[in-house]
């Protein structure tokens, strides 16, 4: 027997093998057969006997091929291998726990802000003249000390002044002289010859009184022309730093020409803001929130800087814009961060103000607290609890609870896929 037979056409294969029989289309069995009782009906009627038989014989294949089928599925049943049946245990999610202890809490605020030097000078020349001398430092980051000579003018002109101011002192004075001899001769002489009481004017008091006037007005003239020379050179005006310069070696300068732009070397502030929320929690006294500590960090090198300073004044003053208030800091110098015993000038820094102490709040973490300002609690039967708390501070990482828990409550800090009041949970260590 071949390992298929056709059991005529659009009727569907029958594929035999020498153990195991496969119908491909249980719907055509049902055409098989009507077409073979129909054929067999035909063959009858035209009498063609070995038609009949191929007929019977499709028929009987057909049946064996249910039969054994059917066979088959009850061998299947009663001998096919058996899956184990195992009860699956309950899934219980595993949370992390943080305890809650309630103590008083030290409020810090944080803020940046750019240093910048407490005392900044644009140096500017007070005479006219040119430049004869510069310092090797007067260049942008020179350094000098206070009463240094920074650059110097052509001052002959000035010496020239002094020098006749003093002379027309000496002339002052001589004239004073004179006069105070004429009047004590005159005394004498009314003495002896006048009669009466002598007026001033023959006394020579009007004539002293001018002479003193000129020998005054000289010695302001002396002052004044010593003054210039002196100004025909530059000096620190204290321990500075050269920032900008605005002329150099033979330059012509006039009364009031910029020169440089100094600052000071020894004192620096940062101005930083604070919003209206944090200024709440700063430490308010009698001067406000003058004096409070403040932390100052900034990376130089890789390496982290730290300085101390204090509050020297508040602007007083909301920023429209951003509605902070800005806190002046004054940087105090940091013997052990040499070379960068104080902040440069321009540098971004991290300020962290103290601020006033919050009694009886529990810190935890602000992954605990949910949107709706909830927390997920852990009861004692280590099932879920949701509770409405009072957040006094929310922070970058963490937040301040004051009411809604209490001491030794386990807040879970993990988040949990579908939170379902009561459910059953597991604690881990966090």
């Amino acid at each position: 027997m071949p390992p298929y037979a056709d059991f005529g056409s659009r009727t569907g294969w029958i594929y035999t093998l020498p153990s195991v029989v496969v119908f491909l289309s249980g719907e055509r069995v049902c055409i098989v057969l009507k077409r073979t009782f129909e054929n067999m009906n035909v063959e009858k009627k035209e009498g063609k006997p070995k038609g009949r038989q191929m007929a019977v014989i499709k028929l009987l294949s057909v049946v064996g091929i249910l039969v054994g089928g059917w066979l088959g599925m009850l061998w299947l049943q009663t001998h096919g291998p058996v899956a184990s049946k195992e009860e699956v245990a309950g899934v219980v999610p595993t949370v992390r726990v943080v305890q809650v202890s309630f103590r008083n809490q030290q409020l810090y605020v944080s803020t940046q802000g750019r240093v910048v030097p407490r005392v900044r000078t644009q140096a500017a020349a007070e005479v006219m003249g040119r430049v004869v001398q510069v310092a090797s430092s007067f260049k942008a980051g020179g350094t000098f000390k206070k009463g240094e000579v920074m650059l110097e003018m052509d001052g002959s002109d000035y010496v020239a002044a002094l020098a006749s101011a003093e002379s027309a002192l000496a002339d002052a004075k001589l004239s004073l002289e004179r006069e105070e001899a004429r009047a004590a001769q005159a005394r004498r002489d009314w003495a002896k010859l006048g009669r009466g009481e002598a007026s001033d004017l023959v006394l020579g008091k009007p004539q002293i009184v001018s002479a003193k006037a000129r020998v005054a007005a000289a010695e302001a003239g002396v002052d004044k022309a010593g003054r210039d020379v002196e100004r025909t050179k530059l000096r620190a005006p204290y321990d500075c730093l050269v920032e900008m310069t605005y002329t150099d070696l033979g330059s012509y300068v006039a009364p009031g020409a910029r020169l440089a732009d100094v600052y000071s070397t020894d004192a620096f502030e940062v101005r930083v803001p604070v919003t209206l929320e944090e200024f709440g929690f700063l430490d308010q006294g009698d001067a406000g929130v003058v004096g409070a500590e403040v932390e100052l960090q900034a990376k130089i090198g890789g390496q982290l800087r730290s300085w101390s300073g204090r509050i020297v004044r508040s602007e007083g003053q909301v920023d429209r814009n951003t509605m902070t208030m800005n806190q002046v800091v004054a940087v105090l110098p940091s013997p052990g961060e040499a070379p960068f015993e104080l902040p440069p000038s321009g540098l971004f820094v991290q300020a962290r103000i103290k601020g006033r102490v919050m009694p009886g709040v529990a810190e935890l973490p602000r992954s605990a607290l949910t949107q709706d300002h909830t927390l997920l609690l852990l009861d004692k039967e280590e099932r879920l609890k949701v509770v409405n708390v009072d957040v006094s501070r929310t922070m970058k990482t963490t937040v301040l609870v004051k009411a809604g828990i209490e001491e030794g409550d386990l807040v879970i800090v993990s988040p949990i896929e579908t939170p379902v009041v009561g459910m059953k949970l597991q604690r881990v260590s966090p």
